[in-house]
């Protein structure tokens, strides 16, 4: 899968990629800009429940980071803040506290 390319028909964009690469001196980097785009986007399409089920795959190690980095990005952090905050809230010692 690693030599497999992402194609898709995108004549407009083509174009207007072409007329932004003449534009700038130095050109733009289609292929970065490309890649930004798909990663925002998986990103965007993603659930929070996804994005958790991504994370307990990679915990498992049945993700690499890249790929997971790839999904979810800086939510890896978060999930593992939230997920340690749960745990210490879950481990308070409750014995004599009521609740009226």
């Amino acid at each position: 899968m690693e030599n497999d390319k992402i194609q898709f028909r995108g004549e407009a964009e083509k174009q207007a990629s072409k007329l932004v690469d003449e534009m700038r001196l130095g050109g733009v980097n289609i292929s970065e800009l490309a890649r930004q785009g798909l990663r925002e986007k998986l990103r965007e399409a993603l659930s929070d429940d996804e994005k958790i089920q991504i994370h307990r795959r990679y915990e498992r190690g049945e993700i690499s980071e890249d790929i997971a980095h790839v999904l979810i990005g800086e939510g890896i952090a978060e999930i593992e803040r939230e997920q340690a905050a749960f745990e210490e809230a879950a481990e308070l010692d409750t014995d004599g506290v009521y609740q009226s």
